[in-house]
């Protein structure tokens, strides 16, 4: 299992402790998938660089949950093993064998001889060492750490005492948990350039309207680019398109902020424009050509250009085969 993958325990502790159950929790795992990335579109033709190809999708999570079935069994095994080791479990049961004296043919009967005629015997036990162990701390009952009641910081973002936020550079995600008999119908939304005012209307949980958020952004958004939605069991979700790309150190002015050493700063590909991904994947091109000793996409480049100005008309080496060692070729 790969150790990077806990560096994202904090975050996932944080869902986990705000949704309560693993049912909610593997929800939100999904509907982030299918609201921030290509993860649920299928390609439709080969040329297409978003999505996957039918059933593609669907076989990366059965492939996924098959090998970590393996893993806990795996872990499982280990820590029957230590305990019965320790003496905390029994041992396994052992085959029985039954076993032949080599002289089968001869056989003696209480008549043949007495008890005089036998050497006295004695029963000799073998000696066994017991080694010393050293006291073994208690094993957790799971590998797990256990969700205590200590918020964690969301992606990028945090756990308030009303809402959760998470943030790209693009946009900011806001959870908001209402009860569970709480209809669209009865949520007032504001959404503003630089305001965020989020309550319950009057006589849904008591009589007067219930605010739940209502302050000032950090930054302004593009309010007709941003959207929200009641999703059952889970709450409000809040989508803020930001009008910078740039990360917030918290959403309403004047609350508590994030610490910016704790920001992963990765720009995933798919959250940059055309014009970006083309520079970013050219910038991949020239590294894997320079790191195999390879001409780069600027060298290619000028080695085109000069090629075709070789035999040009005026060229002083018209007619002669190209020859790029007689240039003195900058880059």
């Amino acid at each position: 299992m790969d150790p990077s993958v806990e560096m994202y325990d904090s975050a996932l502790l944080g869902i986990l402790q705000h949704v309560g159950e693993i049912k909610p929790f593997i929800e939100v795992v999904f509907s982030f998938l299918l609201r921030r990335t290509d993860f649920f579109r299928i390609m439709k033709d080969k040329e297409s660089k978003m999505g996957f190809p039918p059933g593609v999708a669907k076989q990366l999570v059965m492939d996924t949950v098959t090998r970590y079935e393996q893993i806990a069994k795996s872990l499982m095994e280990r820590s029957y093993e230590t305990k019965m080791a320790t003496g905390e479990v029994p041992p396994r049961a052992v085959e029985t064998v039954e076993v032949e004296t080599e002289d089968n043919n001869t056989k003696s009967t209480p008549s043949d001889s007495t008890t005089q005629d036998l050497p006295e015997q004695k029963t000799i036990k073998p000696e066994v060492k017991q080694e010393k162990t050293e006291p073994k701390s208690a094993p957790y009952e799971s590998g797990l750490p256990k969700v205590t009641s200590q918020k964690s910081d969301c992606y990028n973002g945090a756990v308030r005492d009303n809402y959760s936020w998470s943030q790209t550079f693009t946009d900011v995600d806001i959870t908001v948990p209402v009860p569970k008999q709480v209809k669209a119908k009865d949520v007032q939304i504001d959404i503003g350039r630089k305001h965020l005012k989020v309550s319950l209307k009057p006589g849904v949980v008591q009589k007067e309207a219930e605010v739940l958020i209502d302050g000032d952004l950090t930054y302004d958004i593009r309010r007709e680019e941003s959207m929200w939605s009641l999703v059952p069991g889970v709450g409000l979700q809040i989508n803020l398109e930001k009008n910078l790309e740039k990360m917030w150190l918290s959403v309403i002015e004047g609350e508590e902020e994030i610490q910016r050493d704790n920001i992963d700063p990765t720009r995933h590909l798919h959250e940059m424009d055309e014009d970006a991904q083309a520079g970013w994947r050219q910038a991949m091109f020239d590294f894997e050509q320079k790191k195999a000793g390879k001409p780069t996409s600027k060298e290619l480049e000028t080695h085109n250009v000069l090629e075709k100005a070789w035999d040009a008309e005026g060229s002083p080496f018209k007619g002669t085969p190209f020859d790029p060692a007689k240039l003195n070729i900058s880059t």
